[in-house]
């Protein structure tokens, strides 16, 4: 069947949404600015993340004319039309994980989502999420990348507004790096993989911030953070070896900067990280049929395979190399530094070709880099102290090293490499930019 992705009916009713999503913005920042003064900024990030998935749809719906994020729609469009003709067999899609049956009930309304979507739940869970969103957008493309961007951005407002009151004199900094960093706003706006993992991060964040360190267990909190880790593990679960190992290390260092004899601080720190690597050695060795792939034993091998993959001729100047990747350790470990320069710093510029998102993300790219050694020069011993010293900071460094490393190890094409690196950028740079202060607050 062959689907007009952007047709006049959802042009005028996503006008219509956005005007009324833009109204209750306007009402939260009201009721919450007299005692939150940084809401004057809620409905500025909202606006930018919406015009952020806009133009991620109307560049790959025009300008590419294809893409993931046409194909995803595809699905959603698909599954709008399961529900208009049977809202039961709607739900059995929601509910099923068999390719074969999903292509059965699809074939009742002759319509179907791409066949390697549906092949790989992975990715078919990103089309069942976006079509429970597109529900209220009435099946089109623009009306459900304008909710999908505005439900994604109340989580990135919730790890904004705790860092906001944790480093309260560093507004306008944490305003750039959350709000306002073009690859978020670009790449973590539309219907991608992408934007529903970072926005998951963000709250994941924030959730375990608020559950294990502030003790504010509200149920809508938890139900959120098991949420946000649902679609970690559903879609990106790599995600995961990288996030929960720092934010072990900052929970408990948080707590046991509370305890003021040393001796007990010390002893409750090592019972902390025992019984942290228990829980992690658990859930990634004991539960691997949950990564399938991406399992404690199988991610060298997988690294190294979607690495040569991706070095392949088709991809033309787009792709890179940072050499074989052997799948063992100590392969793998020999690739660190050309890894992290790679999930850090490229493409350069003059990589970017002439692809319009490249050469914005070469810009991007070179800025950092040059914040990262204006950070470095600055003093490598105040950069060490300050983010040893700050718990949260020191998540931030494991974070990026750990996430940045695996993506660089098994990426090689630009086009990839940018969309993958979206959940670490922000705490990077947050780091670059906090760490070099003379004392930084915690």
């Amino acid at each position: 069947m062959d689907i007009k992705l952007i047709t006049p009916f959802d042009i005028v009713y996503s006008i219509i949404l956005f005007f009324i999503i833009l109204g209750y913005a306007n009402s939260i920042k009201q009721k919450n600015i007299g005692n939150k003064p940084y809401y004057k900024n809620f409905t500025k990030g909202l606006i930018v993340k919406l015009f952020g998935g806009i133009l991620f749809c109307l560049i790959y719906a025009l300008y590419y004319n294809g893409g993931d994020t046409v194909n995803y729609y595809l699905g959603v469009h698909a599954m709008w039309s399961v529900f208009l003709d049977s809202p039961i067999a709607y739900v059995k899609i929601l509910l099923e994980d068999n390719p074969s049956v999903i292509w059965n009930i699809f074939s009742n309304v002759q319509e179907y989502p791409p066949a390697y979507m549906v092949r790989d739940m992975r990715t078919f869970n990103v089309i069942k999420f976006s079509s429970l969103i597109g529900l209220s957008g009435l099946g089109g493309f623009l009306s459900t990348t304008i909710l999908v961007s505005y439900f994604t951005y109340r989580w990135v407002w919730k790890l904004y507004s705790f860092l906001v009151e944790k480093y309260s004199n560093s507004l306008r900094k944490i305003n750039w790096c959350i709000l306002f960093l073009p690859s978020t706003i670009f790449w973590g706006s539309g219907i991608m993989k992408d934007t529903y993992t970072f926005a998951a991060t963000c709250y994941a964040v924030y959730g375990l911030q608020q559950f294990f360190i502030q003790r504010k267990r509200i149920n809508s909190t938890i139900i959120q953070l098991i949420l946000a880790f649902y679609l970690i593990f559903t879609i990106k679960p790599y995600i995961a070896f990288a996030l929960l190992p720092g934010l072990i290390i900052y929970a408990n260092f948080e707590r046991v900067k509370r305890i003021r004899s040393i001796f007990i601080k010390i002893f409750a720190l090592l019972i902390f990280l025992i019984i942290g690597s228990l829980f992690l050695n658990t859930l990634f060795i004991d539960f691997d049929e949950m990564f399938g792939k991406y399992s404690a034993d199988r991610i060298l091998e997988e690294a190294a395979i979607q690495n040569a993959d991706l070095q392949r001729d088709v991809y033309g100047s787009n792709s890179f190399d940072i050499g074989e990747v052997e799948p063992t350790l100590k392969g793998a470990i020999s690739k660190f530094f050309p890894a992290i320069n790679a999930a850090l710093f490229r493409p350069f510029i003059w990589e970017a070709g002439g692809s319009p998102t490249m050469i914005f993300s070469g810009l991007e790219t070179t800025l950092i880099l040059i914040l990262a050694m204006r950070t470095l020069l600055k003093g490598p011993v105040r950069f060490i102290r300050n983010t040893v010293s700050d718990p949260f900071l020191l998540f931030c460094l494991l974070f990026t090293l750990i996430l940045g490393f695996g993506v660089g190890l098994s990426t090689s094409n630009f086009g990839a490499l940018v969309r993958y690196k979206i959940p670490y950028l922000p705490f990077f740079i947050l780091l670059l930019l906090l760490s070099h202060k003379k004392r930084v607050k915690s």
